[in-house]
């Protein structure tokens, strides 16, 4: 069981984010023109469209307690605990819902832990604490730790903003209408920082292309060297603005982390359409070392095969000496993968490994984010690890799906006896090529580990000829 997570939409996460980390999302609400909308139930296209065409002054409301008790039960199902993070309370009653919903909560299910967090961020600096204390859960943390983890971002998240024009924010009563009519006379386009809830005016430009220089120009000044950055593109009916943005951010700061997310409709209604902005933090001194584990093991993986339409990605599942990794490596001989072999990047990112629990958690967390990036630029992969549980293998399942690639899971064992003499000959004397530290003592251990796969596999037998199980995963990659 793992932290459940519930936040608020002002998050503005992607959706396939939401469903990648399995996130609760508690809607705001937004009031035009006598209708009130759901945060979430209408496109953001949709609502600025109403928006333009309403007199109206629009509103937004908070989420009431009652849905936040409803999702803290539906999130509770199965969790260790739950970890409920709010935008900033000082310009929303969301997070005094929470606390009420949660002081409710705890008496209808004390066996459920449940901390509520105000991340004292916006938009999707407030989505970055929300990721950060997902993926913490993810790979285990308590919920002390998930807090951690969630309050060492909350700390250095910030974002910079242009806004098309005041007009929005004077309707919601942010800004002095007299501050729209001479920021409309003048074309000017405000630039704003926020670095946790402290929102300043920071420059005044005339242009958007003059907006886009100074905000890339705000946010080198803001960077400190050698902290890998993470990194979102916010825009408010503005994609291709957004997208130049997005280009810029990746060929000149690299950032370890870049996303790209529209406004849902209850910032927009504050910003208005045009509105374009960069969410941002940098990982500490000594803290998190996803970004630079995945580096380091795309930096040996070089150079990657060719992109291909579409990728494909090769899940082995196998004890150890079930013959995993010849099979990896007679595979990579017929068709192109990247091939990422457990042991090898083990002993690349930890030298002398212990395998512990925390280290292997590390390690899988970085393979398994470093399929997500190859996928998501076509590069084919090949997994090549034990795989043994359906909770480790259902991740690479998602990615597969997330990005349109071809799965293939190959089963590979052989009997016992064949294992336990290929292990000792392991014991005896080391082959090149060979990463794993496993010897018959592990294989038996781990032998009470393994679950049955619950989709369709191929099952090879490793103690004789592989050849025609080769050309069975060929033709499946093939699609055929």
């Amino acid at each position: 069981m793992v932290v459940a997570i519930v936040t608020d939409s002002s998050a503005c996460l992607p959706r396939e984010l939401v469903d990648r980390h399995r996130l609760t999302v508690v809607p705001h609400r937004l009031h035009l023109d006598g209708q009130t909308f759901e945060d979430g139930a209408i496109s953001p296209g949709e609502f600025y469209a109403l928006l333009q065409q309403s007199r109206g002054r629009p509103t937004t409301s908070s989420p009431s307690p009652g849905r936040f008790l409803e999702a803290f039960h539906s999130a509770a199902e199965g969790a260790s605990g739950v970890l409920c993070l709010t935008f900033s309370a000082r310009y929303s009653a969301t997070y005094s819902a929470a606390e009420n919903a949660a002081r409710q909560f705890r008496q209808e299910r004390p066996d459920v832990p449940l901390e509520v967090m105000d991340t004292r961020c916006l938009a999707m600096a407030h989505g970055f604490v929300v990721l950060a204390a997902a993926r913490a859960a993810e790979a285990g943390a308590s919920l002390p730790e998930t807090m951690r983890s969630a309050e060492s971002v909350a700390r250095e998240a910030a974002l910079i903003g242009m806004v098309d024009t005041l007009r929005y924010l004077a309707m919601s009563g942010r800004v002095p209408w007299v501050a729209h009519w001479a920021t409309s006379v003048l074309q000017i386009k405000p630039i704003m920082t926020a670095d946790g809830e402290e929102i300043r005016l920071a420059e005044r430009v005339r242009t958007r292309r003059r907006a886009l220089e100074r905000m890339m120009s705000l946010l080198r000044g803001r960077l400190k060297p050698g902290r890998p950055l993470h990194a979102a593109v916010m825009h408010a009916a503005a994609p291709e603005p957004a997208g130049e943005l997005a280009r810029r951010l990746e060929e000149e700061l690299r950032p370890a982390e870049l996303l790209l997310t529209e406004f849902t409709p209850v910032m927009g209604v504050h910003v208005g359409p045009g509105f374009l902005g960069v969410a941002y933090y940098q990982e500490p001194p000594g803290g998190d070392t996803l970004a630079e584990d995945v580096a380091r093991i795309e930096r040996e993986l070089s150079p990657l095969p060719s992109p291909s339409d579409p990728p494909a990605l090769v899940v082995l599942v196998g004890l150890p000496g079930a013959g995993k990794t010849t099979f990896a490596a007679r595979l990579a001989e017929r068709v192109p993968l990247a091939v990422l072999e457990s042991d090898r990047f083990r002993k690349l990112l930890f030298g002398q490994p212990t395998y512990s629990v925390d280290e292997s958690r590390r390690l899988f967390r970085a393979l398994h984010a470093t399929i997500d990036r190859l996928l998501a630029r076509h590069v084919s992969c090949l997994l090549d690890a034990t795989n043994l549980r359906e909770e480790h293998r259902r991740p690479l399942y998602e990615m597969a799906q997330r990005h349109g690639a071809r799965l293939v899971v190959v089963h590979l064992d052989a009997p016992a006896d064949v294992v336990r003499a290929r292990l000792s000959r392991r014991r005896q004397a080391a082959t090149p090529g060979d990463w794993s530290d496993a010897g018959p003592e592990v294989y038996e251990r781990m032998r009470e580990a393994v679950e049955p796969i619950a989709r369709p596999h191929l099952r090879v037998d490793t103690s004789g000829d592989t050849a025609a199980a080769i050309e069975e995963v060929l033709r499946a990659l093939q699609g055929g």
